[in-house]
């Protein structure tokens, strides 16, 4: 079944594959802001890593002999790497859920590609680079102007505004720190560890009140508080941690052997469009104002990557 699927993968073009990838994610995505009625976003995202944790443990099997060496005989400089690499994508995605709790989707995941611009900023050496952020950087005060002059919002969109910033450094973190880590082999093996450590940091904040809030669901859910809510609301999150986190990585590793990483972050460059997509199936209606806010950063990502010809990694 595995190489029927990498077959599948290996020859669907993969720019359908990048659209593909990204329905799937914001539609779980989406899911996930329903599931939020049931169950607060940060015991939410707990789940979501959890699972995502599992998965990656009964697919890789860190504890195998044959890997236990290579994985667990490390530096102490290799080890800060592996837990600022957890650390930093359990983070990522905490924030982003604060944040898609907190304003649109559409303009989360467009504001929150302010972090790997700056990370080819910060490495870059051309005018793209600069150009890039410059004009992200519009794009970004737009949708903040906008969102925080609207009196509607109660101040709520300020709160995602902060939670996404914060998501989008660590997805720089998390570039930079992972490209470190790859260059040693092993790239998917040691981000299970990394996840993993990152994920038993996360439960000591989170874990105990997690597990709480499903046993016992908050007053204002409704579902949730039915005979078998619990177990619904226990197989909604896996779902939602199967689509948005667990298949999407597998997917990308093979693909991005079949382009360069600039290509790939170029094709990416249409993930903010398809959450807003998304987010209208879901009734998230954007104003003209936000949504050229996004085409703007969306352009920002063409103009950064479109120069970078250097080949993607992947094992």
């Amino acid at each position: 079944m595995k190489k029927i699927v990498v077959e599948i993968l290996n020859r669907v073009p993969v720019a359908l594959i990048v659209i593909g990838e990204a329905l799937i994610i914001y539609t779980a995505t989406a899911i996930a802001k329903l599931a939020f009625t049931q169950l607060d976003p940060l015991y939410s995202v707990w789940y979501r890593v959890g699972f995502m944790v599992l998965l990656l443990l009964l697919w890789r099997r860190p504890w195998q002999r044959a890997k236990r060496g290579r994985l667990f005989h490390r530096s102490a400089r290799s080890w800060g790497l592996l837990v600022l690499l957890g650390v930093s994508l359990v983070l990522m995605n905490t924030m982003f859920y604060v944040a898609i709790s907190n304003m649109d989707m559409g303009i989360a995941v467009a504001i929150e590609f302010i972090g790997p611009l700056s990370v080819a900023v910060i490495t870059g050496r051309s005018w793209r680079e600069r150009l890039g952020i410059g004009i992200a950087a519009v794009g970004v005060v737009l949708l903040a102007g906008i969102s925080l002059s609207d009196p509607s919002g109660g101040g709520h969109f300020l709160i995602g505004l902060i939670a996404i910033l914060i998501g989008g450094s660590m997805w720089g973190v998390y570039i930079v720190t992972g490209r470190k880590v790859a260059a040693g082999g092993n790239s998917l093996d040691n981000l299970c560890v990394a996840v993993t450590i990152g994920w038993a940091a996360q439960s000591m904040v989170l874990g105990v009140p997690a597990v709480q809030h499903v046993i016992h669901p908050k007053a204002d859910a409704t579902w949730a508080l039915e005979p078998f809510g619990p177990l619904k609301l226990l197989l909604l999150l896996f779902v939602i941690s199967l689509l948005a986190s667990f298949i999407p990585y597998v997917v990308e590793q093979i693909t991005l052997r079949r382009t360069s990483s600039g290509t790939f972050s170029v094709m990416q460059s249409i993930n903010p469009a398809v959450a807003v997509g998304v987010g209208l199936v879901f009734g998230e209606v954007p104003g003209v104002g936000e949504l050229i806010g996004v085409a703007l950063v969306i352009l920002a990502v063409i103009v950064t990557f479109s120069g970078d010809a250097s080949p993607a990694k992947g094992d």
